[in-house]
């Protein structure tokens, strides 16, 4: 296990500070002001690798109103990522990992203040609070989803009192640019159409994305009697680790979400769905010049490349890029539910 300095702020929870519904009121949690609070005197003190500066976002015309931001700084100037070619890489100290981070990056920790559970900013900021979870940092664990994780990350979310907290996942071989286990945070303030899609149930508590371009799965919080986070999180763990298993590259994304009882114009949130979309390996991916199709990009969230790929940029062009990054995955793995090769009831 590595050892760091831990001369950094410490953030305390219990579970009476869980938020299981929120509205778009914009007043924040303690999570949320402490989290802005870091991540602006971050950005105040030129951490970042570049000043985040959304000049231009607009929606693509079509059934499905992606979401295209210009994101020329983070094409520019973000760390080259690594050249990762197997979900079973290793953890490698030689390279670059989050136990080199210089300290100014640290927001805070997680808890007990060991330094081993915090949060950091990234410094190629794609959104506003963009920052990182870094669970279990010390024990220099490589990029692969852990139950632990998975439950602390959603725990933080439900800290939060903000409908438009994000948290994201690249697998390797998936868009992860550090093999050092990290998940990402982030503010989306624009309403998503998977926050609220028609799911179907494939077999419970699993549900299939089916309606929308990137063909996936769903695990929904509402799916449990009394909200019960632990075992949303064993289930989506055990659908994960099939495909850590399998080494098949995959993408995950949390978002607020509403239930069937809610109509779309009301301001609630009152669900939370974990989106799973197993995909095609990074290594067969072509023609990704216009924009990467990496987790957010999936959710519908499109950081567009270049001027001339945002002005071009239409939705038969995403709804192709869709469907060749995750059809054949998404039925692999249907068969394998069907077979009883994967058992998450």
């Amino acid at each position: 296990m590595a050892a760091v300095d831990t001369k950094f702020p410490v953030f305390q929870y219990n579970p009476n500070k869980f938020n299981f519904t929120v509205n778009d009121n914009n007043i924040d949690s303690e999570f949320d002001l402490l989290l802005k609070k870091k991540w602006e005197a971050a950005k105040n003190d030129n951490i970042f690798r570049y000043q985040l500066n959304i000049t231009e976002w607009k929606r693509l015309a079509g059934k499905f109103e992606f979401l295209a931001q210009l994101s020329l700084d983070r094409a520019r100037n973000r760390r080259t990522p690594e050249n990762i070619t197997s979900m079973n890489t290793p953890f490698d100290e030689k390279r670059f990992n989050f136990t080199k981070i210089n300290s100014k990056e640290i927001l805070f920790d997680v808890d007990c203040g060991d330094g081993n559970n915090i949060i950091a900013v990234n410094v190629s900021p794609i959104e506003y609070g963009h920052c990182l979870f870094l669970p279990e940092r010390l024990k220099c664990l490589p990029q692969k989803v852990t139950e632990f994780s998975l439950l602390k990350i959603i725990e933080l979310f439900l800290l939060s009192s903000s409908p438009y907290l994000r948290a994201i996942f690249n697998s390797l071989c998936a868009y992860a640019s550090v093999n050092h286990l990290h998940w990402h945070l982030y503010y989306l303030k624009h309403k998503m159409l998977l926050e609220n899609i028609n799911l179907e149930c494939l077999v419970d508590p699993l549900y299939k994305l089916t309606n929308y371009p990137a063909k996936g799965f769903c695990f929904k919080l509402s799916s449990f009697p009394e909200f019960n986070i632990r075992a949303l999180v064993s289930s989506a763990f055990t659908f994960i680790n099939y495909l850590q298993k399998h080494e098949i590259a995959h993408n995950i994304y949390i978002t607020r979400a509403k239930t069937e009882l809610l109509s779309i114009n009301d301001n609630s949130y009152n669900d939370i769905r974990i989106y799973i979309w197993a995909r095609t390996s990074t290594m067969g991916i072509k023609n990704t010049s216009r924009f990467s199709p990496a987790v957010s990009e999936l959710f519908g969230h499109l950081m567009i490349k270049s001027e001339e790929a945002y002005k071009t940029l239409n939705e038969d062009q995403v709804i192709q890029c869709f469907n060749d990054v995750t059809s054949a995955p998404f039925e692999q793995i249907v068969q394998a539910i069907n077979s009883n090769d994967i058992n998450i009831t």
